[in-house]
């Protein structure tokens, strides 16, 4: 999965969850700042990303992301430890 289908995809979910337009959420939004997420909000989509990709992380994880690159950079390290990449080589 590229990068950029893992972005369209999060964008997808935060657009469901949060009533936005998906294709109106910047690259690099700030997910409190420019999305103005509650903390709710955060947590149903760390969920909903976790199912979505299959990645069974805590929530934990999630609480530390502020930026949708953070997310996308989450999504893209797990899937590259569930299919046994070396870090840092995906």
């Amino acid at each position: 999965m590229t990068q950029a289908e893992i972005l369209d995809k999060i964008k997808q979910i935060i657009g469901n969850i949060a009533g936005l337009d998906a294709q109106r959420i910047g690259d690099a939004a700030a997910l409190v700042d420019d999305l103005k997420l509650d903390s709710l909000s955060l947590l149903e989509i760390g969920v909903d990303v976790d199912l979505a990709f299959k990645l069974n992380l805590p929530d934990e994880r999630y609480k530390e992301i502020r930026t949708l690159p953070q997310m996308v950079e989450l999504v893209e390290q797990r899937l590259g430890e569930l299919a046994g990449v070396p870090t840092g080589a995906a």
